[in-house]
């Protein structure tokens, strides 16, 4: 046992696995689905899904059945992606993500083709970094706000119609650096943190809980005191620690016992810490070393993956509508980090999503990391 686990208490295990925090809704201690070809695995997941219902009662097969056919669907478009440039590329990419997306729906229930499907987002002729929120009708089906609702933050059209592509981008991890470093968002702080957020139990191995840390040289450079405030301080306490004084702990307000050697209690145990951790709008990013934690200090009303069908639905747009438009921001100061958000985001949108599709966490084996 390390130091900093005599101290704060060591990180829970099972079956000699460390349990992580994943939002997935996968088991505690999953693990890993190492694939380099993720929708290859998805639609072979779907097929053991609808080879497994013999008795559709409730519609699920069809439901499963019209998910493959989005997947593949999605597949091509991105397999089209690969070859294509910019601006076709942006079009290509946003029919990836939202067939990817119609696959999620399905799987969590949405049964569509039964009501007018739309987009839920507009482009303004007379806007230019300004998407619309479609209006809500009882007739229709608005995919992003469904899948808004179905993710876990819901698009309220009450707080504004508009969504700016400042907003857009500054929920995306993938170019946050790049973004300041191009000082594209001015008069504003950094604020998707670094954590290390860790599950834990007493020496006794019967109360479960949580820390999050995270490194002190980012006192200077983000609005950390936020981590204080409202939700943060709703959910954690601040606290010492003398084995690492690199970092700045919290502990978790929740506590509670469970029982180590039962898979039942620690099947409990994850999902009540999990559903504990969500207000913290806490996000996986797949890195070279694995999976990394960041925390959002400043949360909009998106949700992570959310906006990052936001932004492929702007830059499939402007591809598709807007020449003038395209040269003006695509070519203009975001070139840079549109650029690098085309190269990047896709492949952490597909692997988050096929986590959540199938409830498993799917990550790159280390040899497939360019």
């Amino acid at each position: 046992m390390s130091p900093i686990e005599e101290e704060l208490g060591e990180q829970v295990r099972r079956d000699f696995k460390a349990v992580k925090y994943f939002p997935f809704g996968n088991d505690s201690g999953a693990p890993f689905i190492l694939t380099s070809d993720p929708f290859s695995y998805l639609q072979a997941w779907l097929d053991n899904k609808i080879s497994e219902i013999k008795r559709d009662r409730k519609k699920q097969r069809s439901l499963f059945i019209k998910a493959k056919y989005f997947a593949e669907l999605a597949e091509g478009f991105h397999n089209s992606s690969k070859q294509a440039k910019m601006p076709s590329k942006g079009t290509l990419i946003y029919y990836t993500f939202i067939n990817l997306v119609k696959t999620f729906l399905l799987v969590r229930g949405y049964d569509l083709e039964t009501k007018m499907e739309h987009h839920g987002l507009s482009l303004p002729s007379d806007k230019k970094l300004n998407l619309k929120l479609t209006p809500i009708g009882v007739n229709g089906i608005s995919i992003f706000h469904e899948f808004a609702k179905t993710i876990g933050i819901e698009i309220n059209n009450g707080d504004g119609l508009e969504i700016k592509l400042d907003e857009i981008l500054r929920e995306l991890p993938e170019v946050h650096e790049i973004g300041y470093a191009l000082n594209l968002f001015p008069n504003t702080k950094r604020k998707h943190l670094p954590v290390e957020l860790t599950i834990r139990t007493n020496k006794a191995r019967n109360w479960i809980y949580y820390t999050v840390a995270y490194e002190k040289k980012f006192d200077k450079i983000m609005k950390t005191d936020k981590l204080l405030k409202g939700a943060f301080k709703d959910k954690l306490n601040p606290i010492d620690c003398a084995s690492d004084n690199g970092k700045k702990y919290f502990r978790s307000k929740l506590g509670f016992n469970y029982t180590c050697n039962s898979d039942i209690s620690h099947r409990r145990a994850y999902k009540r810490i999990c559903k504990d951790i969500e207000p913290l709008r806490i996000t996986p990013m797949i890195t070279r070393s694995g999976y990394r934690n960041y925390l959002n200090l400043e949360p909009s009303r998106m949700h992570r993956l959310s906006a990052t069908l936001a932004f492929a639905y702007y830059i499939g747009t402007v591809a598709r509508y807007r020449p003038t438009l395209n040269n003006e921001v695509l070519r203009g100061k975001y070139q840079a980090l549109i650029q690098e958000a085309v190269s990047s985001c896709p492949n952490q949108f597909f692997y988050l999503m096929v986590s959540h599709i199938t409830g498993q966490i799917c990550a790159i084996p280390m040899a497939k990391i360019e």
